[in-house]
C-alpha cells in the first residue's frame, strides 16, 4: 500500500541505442503498447534516413501491464464475488437492509478466503522456489489485506447504521492487528511464569491500549501477586467498569461511567498502587491519563491503531458522526507526538472515511493495484443500497454514472483476459449499450482454444443479439480449420458465417483438389449442405455436382445426365473446372447404350466450343504458350489440353451419330 513511484525502462536493442534509447508507442488491442525505437525529430532538423539506415533491425516489443489477477490462486475470489455481483443485481434497489449488509459480509467472506488461500499458497515447495511468484504473492497478500480492512470498516460506519460503534471498531483494530493477542495467548499458557517475562508488562499495556480488557484480566489473575491488595484493587476497577450496551438508557450509563471514572482516578491518586507502579500505568490507561496515552502513541506502529481503544476508556457512547472529530483530533495528536512518520496510502483512507471524506476515499481506493476490483464493487453496493444517497447528492457527484464508468471498465478488462472473459460479460451486461458495444469489439478478440470453446463464445453472442460477432467468430474457427485441413469443419463454419468470400474460396479449393485429384473432400458435410448452398453461387455448383457425382456412381445415369446438362447451361460452372465437367460427359458419350441423346449432345458440343475454346484461347494469349495453358486447365484424367478436346469432340460426333440413327428409326409396327 506504499505509494507507487514512476518507474522508466528502455528497450536496449541496437537501434534504439543508437539514438539515446527514445521510443514511439502504439496503442493495440488487448490492453498491450507496440514500442520500437525511435529518432526524435525536432523543429530545426531534417526529416531524412540517418547514416545507419537499414544496418539495424527495427524491433518491435508487446508491452503489457501486469496485474495481480495474473496469480492463478485470486481466479477463484473474481468468481465468486462474480455470483455475489449478479446476486446484488437481482436484488436491485428496494431490499431490506439486512440483505444489503448480508452482500457486505459475503464480499468479505470472499476475500478472507482467498487470503488464506495465498498464505497457503506461499508456505507451497513450488512457491518457494518460484522467487518472483512468491514476491507477487507478497504484494497481493498486502493489497488484499488492506482491501478487507477497509471494506469491513467501511461496512461498520456506513452500512450498518448502528449507533454502538466503539465495540464493533475495537474488534475491527484487534482483527488486523492481531500480533499483540497472539503475545497475549503465549502468556496465558505460560500461567504464573509469564510475569517474569520481559515484555510483560509492555504487552498488558499494549491490549489495554486496544481495549482488550477481558484478556489483560485473565493474565493479571495469573500474576505470582495476584493475592495481593494492589491486584486485588486493579481486578476490582476493572471488573466494575461499566460497558454500555445499545438500548441501556444513556443518561442512566453516563451517570455510571461518570462515577466509576470518579472512582478509580480517586484510588490511584490514593496511591493504592504505589507499590506496583506498572500496574499503575496500565490503570492510568484504563482512566483515560493523556500523558500515559503519549506515551503509548509513540510507540504505535499506525495512527489508528490504538484510536478505538482510547474512545472506549473516554467517550464509549461515540457516535458515528461524533467520530470525525474524534478520528480528526487523534490524528492530529499522533501527528505532533510523532513528525517523522508518513501516512501510507492505506493509513490515509482509514482517515478518509473516519472524516467522513468519501469523495478522496473513492479515488484513493481506484489507485489500489487490484484492477477496480474493490472501487467497482463497493460502488455497486452503494449504489444499490442507497445508503449514501444524500452524501452524493450533496458532493455533485453523480453516483449511477460512476457506477456504470467503474462497472464498465471492470468488466472491459475481465473480458480482455483470456481466462477471464466470461466473468466480465454480467459486468458489462450492466452497461446497456456502451456494454454491448463493448462486447462486440472484445469477444471477436479472445484466442479459440477449442470448437467447444468457440460455441460458448457464440451462445454469448446470440444471447445479445450479437450477430455479426457469432459470424466472426466462425470465420475465423473457417480458417483455422483451413489451415489444420479439416476442410469440411472449414466448410462448415464457411457457412455458418455467411461470408460469400470465405464459403466460395473453399468451395474453390474442393473443386479445384477434386479435378487435380479425383480426391472429392469432406463429402459427408457436402451432402448435407442441402438449402444452405444458396449462400454462395459456387457452393451450389459444389452441391449440385456432388450430387450428380453421387448418381453417378450409383449408376442412375438418366438422372446424372441430366443434371450435368442443367450444370453446363446453368452459367456458374468456375473457368477452371470446365475440362473436368465436360471429361465427365464422355463415359456417357461413349456409352454403347447411348444416354444423352442428339439435342443434349449438341449442347455439351456447344459449350465445348464456346466455353472452353475461347478460356483455352484467353488463358494462352495472357500466359503466352500452350503449355502454360495447361498447368492451369488439368485434369487428373488427361495429360494437356489437347488431348481434352479431341476426346470431347471425338466423342460428341460418335454419340451423336448413335442417337440420330436411334432416334430417327422407326420402331417396327
Amino acid at each position: 500500500m506504499n505509494d507507487n513511484t514512476v518507474s522508466t525502462f528502455e528497450l536496449g536493442d541496437a537501434l534504439a541505442t543508437r539514438f539515446g534509447n527514445t521510443l514511439t508507442g502504439v496503442f493495440v488491442p488487448g490492453s498491450k503498447i507496440a514500442l520500437s525505437a525511435y529518432r526524435h525529430v525536432k523543429w530545426n532538423s531534417r526529416d531524412v534516413p540517418s547514416e545507419t539506415a537499414g544496418q539495424d533491425p527495427v524491433l518491435i516489443y508487446l508491452a503489457q501491464e501486469t496485474t495481480l489477477f495474473d496469480e492463478p490462486v485470486l481466479r477463484s475470489l473474481l468468481a465468486e464475488s462474480n455470483i455475489t455481483f449478479a446476486t446484488l443485481q437481482e436484488l436491485g434497489q428496494r431490499a431490506p437492509r439486512a440483505e444489503y449488509l448480508r452482500i457486505s459480509h459475503m464480499y468479505r467472506s470472499v476475500v478472507r478466503a482467498s487470503l488464506e488461500r495465498l498464505e497457503h499458497a506461499k508456505k507451497s515447495p513450488e512457491v518457494q522456489m518460484d522467487e518472483e511468484r512468491q514476491q507477487r504473492i507478497s504484494e497481493t497478500v498486502i493489497v488484499f489485506y488492506a482491501a478487507e480492512c477497509l471494506w469491513h470498516l467501511f461496512e461498520i460506519l456506513y452500512m450498518q447504521q448502528s449507533q454502538l460503534i466503539v465495540p464493533q471498531l475495537l474488534d475491527w483494530a484487534r482483527f488486523y492487528a492481531p500480533q499483540i493477542e497472539d503475545r497475549a495467548t503465549d502468556f496465558l499458557l505460560m500461567a504464573e511464569e509469564a510475569s517474569e517475562n520481559d515484555d510483560y508488562w509492555n504487552v498488558l499495556k499494549s491490549l489495554v491500549m486496544v481495549g482488550a480488557l477481558d484478556v489483560t484480566r485473565a493474565i493479571l489473575r495469573q500474576n505470582r501477586k495476584a493475592s495481593q491488595p494492589a491486584f486485588k484493587a486493579a481486578e476490582l476497577i476493572l471488573a466494575s467498569m461499566p460497558v454500555y450496551k445499545e438500548g441501556f438508557p444513556l443518561k442512566k450509563f453516563n451517570s455510571q461511567w461518570e462515577h466509576w471514572h470518579v472512582d478509580a482516578e480517586r484510588k490511584i491518586r490514593a496511591n493504592t498502587f504505589g507499590s506496583e507502579p506498572e500496574l499503575e500505568q496500565i490503570l492510568q490507561l484504563v482512566t483515560g491519563s493523556n500523558e500515559h496515552w503519549d506515551a503509548g502513541i509513540k510507540e504505535s506502529n499506525e495512527w489508528y491503531e490504538f484510536l478505538p481503544g482510547y474512545l472506549f476508556y473516554t467517550k464509549p457512547t461515540c457516535k458515528p458522526f461524533e467520530l470525525k472529530i474524534a478520528a480528526a483530533n487523534w490524528l492530529n495528536r499522533w501527528t505532533l507526538l510523532r513528525p517523522c512518520s508518513q501516512l501510507n496510502n492505506m493509513a490515509r483512507m482509514i482517515s478518509q472515511l473516519m472524516e467522513h471524506d468519501l469523495r478522496l476515499f473513492i479515488y484513493d481506493t481506484q489507485r489500489i493495484n487490484d484492477t477496480n476490483w474493490l472501487t467497482t464493487h463497493m460502488i455497486d453496493l452503494i449504489y444499490h443500497s442507497g445508503e449514501l444517497k444524500s452524501y452524493f447528492e450533496q458532493n455533485n457527484i453523480d453516483l449511477p454514472a460512476l457506477r456504470h464508468s467503474m462497472i464498465y471498465e471492470y468488466g472491459s478488462y475481465l473480458m480482455s483476459t483470456r481466462s477471464l472473459w466470461q466473468l466480465g460479460i454480467d459486468y458489462l451486461d450492466c452497461c446497456k449499450q456502451e456494454g454491448k458495444a463493448a462486447m462486440e469489439l472484445l469477444l471477436p478478440r479472445i484466442s479459440l482454444r477449442s470448437d467447444r470453446h468457440a460455441l460458448k463464445l457464440m451462445s454469448v453472442a446470440r444471447k445479445r443479439g450479437l450477430i455479426d460477432v457469432e459470424q466472426e467468430i466462425c470465420k475465423v474457427l473457417s480458417r483455422q480449420s483451413f489451415d489444420d485441413e479439416r476442410y469440411g469443419n472449414a466448410l462448415e463454419w464457411g457457412i455458418r458465417s455467411k461470408d460469400v468470400l470465405l464459403v466460395t474460396g473453399i468451395a474453390d479449393f474442393i473443386l479445384k483438389n477434386y479435378s487435380q485429384t479425383g480426391n472429392m473432400l469432406c463429402p459427408d458435410v457436402i451432402v448435407h449442405i442441402k438449402s444452405r448452398m444458396f449462400i454462395s453461387p459456387r457452393l451450389v455448383f459444389l452441391s449440385k455436382y456432388f450430387e450428380f457425382y453421387e448418381l453417378y456412381r450409383s449408376r442412375d445415369f438418366l438422372a446424372a445426365v441430366e443434371l450435368l446438362v442443367n450444370l453446363l447451361n446453368s452459367k456458374i460452372t468456375p473457368d477452371y473446372f470446365w475440362p473436368s465437367l465436360l471429361i465427365d460427359t464422355v463415359p456417357l458419350l461413349e456409352s454403347k447404350d447411348p444416354k444423352i441423346f442428339s439435342n443434349e449432345t449438341v449442347a455439351i458440343l456447344h459449350h465445348l466450343e464456346t466455353e472452353l475454346v475461347p478460356i483455352i484461347e484467353r488463358n494462352t494469349d495472357k500466359l503466352g504458350n500452350q503449355k502454360n495453358a495447361e498447368t492451369v486447365f488439368k485434369d487428373y484424367r488427361a495429360e494437356n489440353i489437347d488431348e481434352i478436346l479431341n476426346i470431347l469432340r471425338l466423342a460428341c460426333a460418335r454419340n451423336l451419330a448413335r442417337s440420330l440413327v436411334i432416334e430417327n428409326t422407326s420402331p417396327e409396327s
